[in-house]
């Protein structure tokens, strides 16, 4: 087997939490760079300052991008996770992102890089695309599997030059998108969300993540993990993650990246 390239991307970065620096000093200890996808609408000033002097003593390792608003839509008289799924129009999407773009750097200034976004849920359109192509995004980074359906599916659908199809996203993962603006860099591996049959939370242990990490690396040179690290706030969960990360740490043919270095650039003719 070839090398393998992986990187980290973890969301929902809001509240300073002791959750939140487990997960930062985890992986600085190991010198592993990590995109921290942070939610504008949960931003406070405390961990504001603190993501602020991470970013100045780590540069390389720390990378601070946007997560949607508010991290939530009512559709259907319904509140949900999501923002941009539901056909919203272009128009209210636009507006959403250049206000979530625009709290993050004055609260952030230049260590936000208003370079990558992660649409909360993985939800998107067209619409989202072109949104964040105007307000100067360069890649987009939601979820991809590796299973034979979803690959023979995503075909079809880049084949069409297609964002969807059949109800379903298509995924560009290290592609250009059909948006020429936007790259794709998404994540196969989700350290600490996995549901039963009946839809209940189950939590992964070592040898589950592992094992999808075998998997999806057989299917993919660039393997995306996600992090919640509001969710990784057990012993229990943080001695996962742990073993997780410097189990990869010893994996030869394993080398660590920063999602943004992965973004395929835009060819100009």
């Amino acid at each position: 087997m070839g090398e393998t390239i992986v990187f980290f991307r973890d969301d929902d970065v809001g509240e300073l939490t002791d959750a939140l620096r487990f997960h930062v000093d985890l992986l600085l200890e190991h010198g592993i760079a990590c995109h921290y996808q942070v939610v504008p609408r949960y931003l406070d000033a405390e961990a504001a300052g603190w993501l602020r002097r991470i970013k100045a003593e780590h540069r390389g390792l720390v990378h601070l991008d946007q997560h949607g608003l508010r991290h939530e839509q009512t559709l259907g008289g319904e509140l949900v996770h999501s923002e941009f799924a539901g056909g919203r129009a272009f128009d209210d999407q636009l507006a959403d992102i250049r206000e979530g773009r625009d709290r993050l750097a004055d609260a952030l200034g230049d260590a936000f890089s208003a370079r990558v976004f992660t649409p909360p849920c993985h939800k998107y359109d067209a619409r989202t695309l072109r949104a964040l192509g105007q307000l100067g995004f360069d890649t987009l980074s939601a979820g991809i599997r590796t299973d034979l359906p979803s690959r023979l599916y995503y075909a079809i659908g880049r084949g069409l030059g297609r964002v969807d199809f059949l109800g379903r996203r298509v995924s560009y993962h290290c592609q250009r998108m059909p948006q020429p603006e936007l790259a794709e860099v998404s994540c196969a591996i989700d350290v600490h969300q996995d549901t039963n049959a009946s839809g209940a939370r189950l939590d992964k242990g070592l040898d589950r993540l592992w094992a999808e990490f075998e998997a999806a690396r057989v299917r993919l040179d660039c393997v995306g993990v996600m992090t919640h690290h509001q969710i990784c706030d057990t012993p229990e969960l943080q001695a996962t993650l742990r073993q997780f990360v410097e189990r990869l740490r010893a994996q030869p043919g394993v080398r660590f990246a920063a999602l943004r270095d992965l973004a395929p650039q835009r060819e100009f003719g």
